[in-house]
């Protein structure tokens, strides 16, 4: 049996504008987030490479001039040990909560840790 003529556009067309009546709005807000996201993303590398730029390097180890390749904890505890810049580490930390809190949707939770991670890298709010 076929259903009446005229009922499934009728359907299809009040599908349509309910589910366009709900998207506008989170669309906007996501995308508002995610273009602060580009930026922040953006401001937190620039802050970051110029600190590293400007940080002293590390002498060289024992096993690096024996020609050992290093390894993944040798780097860890060499990194540690010679990063003096803890809010490097809160920016980027920042910025992956607000990865997460735009991909969960939720608008304000991203904004609040864009701000976190702009505050960690001394830029304006």
């Amino acid at each position: 049996m076929l259903a009446r003529p005229g009922l499934f556009p009728f359907l299809t067309a009040v599908s349509l504008l309910t589910a366009s009546a709900f998207l506008p709005a989170a669309a906007a807000g996501k995308s508002a987030c995610s273009a602060d996201l580009r930026r922040t993303s953006r401001a937190v590398d620039r802050a970051l490479d110029q600190h590293a730029s400007t940080s002293p390097y590390a002498p060289e180890s024992r096993a690096a001039k024996l020609g050992h390749q290093p390894t993944p904890a040798t780097i860890a505890q060499a990194e540690h040990r010679f990063d003096n810049w803890p809010n490097g580490s809160e920016a980027v930390a920042a910025v992956k909560r607000a990865r997460q809190a735009n991909k969960a949707g939720d608008i304000q939770g991203c904004l609040d840790a864009l701000r976190e991670a702009r505050m960690a890298i001394g830029a304006a709010p």
